[in-house]
């Protein structure tokens, strides 16, 4: 019968031989999930619309796996929050989608067009098949201000309106508040997936959503001025809520920053942004 002492001696060994081997087969190389030669590794914080967040999550996936030098993390909140988090210095990038012009940000913003988009009016899909599919800027005024209460002044169902609108600080709900109407008698959400979740679930609910949520099997977009929403009218120029997508950096970005935005504005990130629903900034 072995002695312990001989057991716990072959068990080192065995241990140690077994690790020389797998190092041996690696080529001596330590196993580095991401850095540099030198172990370094460099991050890149992302924040802002919940609108560009799919386009900048999917990005972010494939950067960080086609290099090893930089990490690209990604959150949401909103575009006004990404423009804080930039401003306060614990996010490098923000996500926006409106146009921004923050003097408080002592005009430092570099501008980076990252995709184009439209704001699609959805409905729940019981009003889309009662008859509701196209609504003028009138009418949807009317129904955000309160002012329009029930489907059956459209022609719909007897059934009382919710409209769904996004909470302040959503760029989304800046320029539908622009171009369409404050809202005044609405339900609010923070993000686009709520906007999307809340109106896909009712048998009632008016919302707004990107182009890419808007996709959605449990919706049903609407027309807006006589136009659907869709690639073709936003490249033509005939939506009347077709918008472009940003990313901010504060000043001119780094070159690590720079190497993620050519990405996402490249080749690779532009074949993302169509495969989500978004429109290519170059076409």
């Amino acid at each position: 019968m072995a002695k312990p002492e001989s057991v716990m001696t072959w068990v080192v060994v065995i241990i140690f031989v077994t690790s020389a081997a797998v190092f041996y087969l690696m080529g001596g190389e330590e196993l580095v999930l991401h850095g540099s030669s030198d172990g370094a590794v460099s991050t890149i914080s992302v924040a802002g619309s919940t609108t560009v967040l799919p386009l900048a999550e999917a990005c972010a996936g494939e950067f960080n796996q086609k290099q090893n030098d930089v990490i690209v993390t990604v959150t949401g909140g909103g575009t006004d929050v990404g423009l804080k988090r930039l401003a306060s210095g614990t996010a490098d990038i923000a996500m926006a989608s409106r146009r921004v012009d923050e003097p408080d940000l002592g005009g430092q913003l570099a501008e980076h067009r990252i995709a184009r988009d439209a704001i699609s009016i959805v409905v729940s899909p019981p009003i889309r098949e009662a008859g509701i599919d196209d609504l003028s800027r009138e009418q949807l005024r009317a129904i955000y201000s309160g002012e329009m209460k029930s489907w059956k002044e459209l022609g719909g169902p007897d059934r009382e309106i919710i409209a769904v609108s996004r909470s302040s600080g959503s760029g989304t709900g800046e320029i539908f508040s622009e171009r369409v109407a404050t809202p005044g008698a609405a339900v609010y959400r923070e993000s686009s997936a709520e906007v999307e979740e809340y109106v896909a679930g009712s048998d009632r609910a008016i919302g707004y959503l990107g182009l890419n949520l808007a996709r959605d099997e449990g919706l049903a977009t609407i027309a807006y001025e006589g136009v659907s929403p869709s690639a073709q009218t936003v490249k033509d120029g005939s939506y009347p809520l077709a918008r472009t997508l940003y990313m901010y950096t504060l000043g001119q970005p780094d070159d690590e920053e720079r190497a993620f935005l050519d990405f996402v504005t490249g080749e690779e990130g532009q074949a993302i942004a169509e495969e989500l629903g978004f429109v290519p900034v170059s076409t």
